[in-house]
């Protein structure tokens, strides 16, 4: 679930223990539910998640639309997701295995979206300016963008001290960023709080907004 290719061997161990941890599946049930009460689905969508890991929120997400191109960089991921599509008889899910900045990168796949979105994928992205201009040229006029992820926080969120990350966003910063490629309508909200003992062995509460914002429809 990952863009930054030296976090990438991290992601490809965890994988198949991935929704093991309780904490990652309420997390993406929250999200949804976030979602769901942000976004007016429909079932003629298509949609792309960027950093779909093991399709904690792409499964519900995909019965909710038409189609879903759930990315990811880690081959192990994918590899997880997989295994859900195949035991849980999903049709409209393609998983592809690749970052942002080079997909599409088959013909088949150059669509637009009506809604693009991502569950705490952005503070491992390095170029979240370059992601942004990138997204916003994939989704279709009018079309939503949704992520999920960290609030600012203190830098010992994550186990590894030496994971490249952002340590979250500052809601009004990354508003800034949004507007500044095009976006309008933005609005945030806290879908989550994640209470964890962190790396320097202090229980913290972590919370995770959601940001809801479209492209315009004058295009």
């Amino acid at each position: 679930m990952i863009q930054n290719p030296d976090n990438r061997p991290h992601f490809n161990a965890a994988a198949e223990t991935w929704d093991v941890n309780p904490r990652r599946v309420n997390l993406a049930r929250h999200v949804m539910q976030s979602m769901e009460k942000r976004l007016p689905f429909q079932a003629d969508w298509n949609a792309l998640e960027i950093g779909c890991g093991t399709g904690l929120l792409s499964c519900p997400v995909s019965s909710m639309i038409t189609s879903l191109t759930a990315l990811d960089t880690s081959e192990g991921m994918i590899d997880e997701l997989n295994k859900k599509i195949r035991s849980r008889r999903i049709s409209n899910i393609q998983p592809v295995v690749s970052d942002i900045f080079t997909f599409p990168h088959v013909p088949e796949q150059k669509k637009e979206y009506h809604l693009i979105f991502s569950n705490m994928t952005f503070h491992h992205i390095a170029n979240v300016n370059g992601v942004l201009y990138k997204l916003y040229s994939l989704l279709l006029p009018g079309g939503y963008l949704a992520v999920a992820d960290l609030d600012e926080e203190d830098g010992y969120f994550h186990n590894d001290g030496n994971e490249k990350v952002h340590h979250g966003f500052r809601r009004s910063l990354f508003k800034t960023q949004l507007l500044q490629h095009g976006f309008t309508d933005i609005s945030f909200s806290t879908a989550a709080a994640l209470t964890k003992i962190n790396r320097v062995n202090i229980e913290k509460t972590y919370t995770v907004f959601l940001v809801v914002a479209r492209k315009s429809k004058e295009q």
